[in-house]
């Protein structure tokens, strides 16, 4: 988007007539961590889409949108992070038992222009996984206001993405104790 002065309108004295811009700075955080439970108990968990509400400290609830299948390529769903903050999410990439790739088509109440996240399970012996995942995120905000949070949204997200790693870890662990 782009801003410009309208015709006939005069210069202000403390900006320096160029046209502003808006901009958009990426923020991309990476984690991995290893679960201490088979490939397929940790994958059962990723695989439920809509139920990551259930079980993610970082979600407030989560649900299947209509008339979208329940998993793989296609599949989408909506998160509330809290109250009046909402992303809904797709999965656009989908490789059972070894990764899928989510990107949110739609946020109500955050600044959030275009976000990717990749989730990868990797088998490290029979009763180990290393799960990866890999998240960038736009925003759309002031490019002086994005400037000025770049570290602590980067910390920000980075604590968030190993909080839903150690929430996977609980919940794999809770299911298998469960069954």
């Amino acid at each position: 988007m782009k801003l410009t002065r309208w015709a006939g309108e005069a210069a202000h004295p403390h900006l320096d007539g160029a046209p502003t811009q808006a901009a958009f700075v990426p923020f991309t955080v990476e984690a991995s961590r290893t679960v201490p439970h088979p490939l397929a108990e940790v994958w059962a968990v990723l695989d439920g889409f809509s139920d990551v509400g259930g079980w993610s400290s970082s979600i407030h609830r989560s649900w299947a949108e209509d008339a979208s299948p329940t998993g793989g390529i296609g599949a989408q769903r909506g998160c509330e992070l809290m109250p009046g903050r909402t992303v809904f999410e797709e999965i656009v990439a989908y490789e059972p038992k070894a990764s899928m790739q989510i990107d949110v088509y739609r946020s109500i109440g955050l600044p959030i222009t275009s976000m990717t996240s990749v989730y990868r399970v990797e088998a490290e012996g029979p009763n180990s996984t290393r799960v990866s995942g890999h998240a960038s995120l736009e925003l759309n905000l002031p490019p002086v206001l994005l400037k000025a949070l770049q570290t602590r949204l980067d910390a920000k997200l980075s604590e968030r993405i190993e909080q839903a790693f150690a929430d996977l870890e609980t919940e794999v662990l809770r299911r298998a104790t469960s069954a």
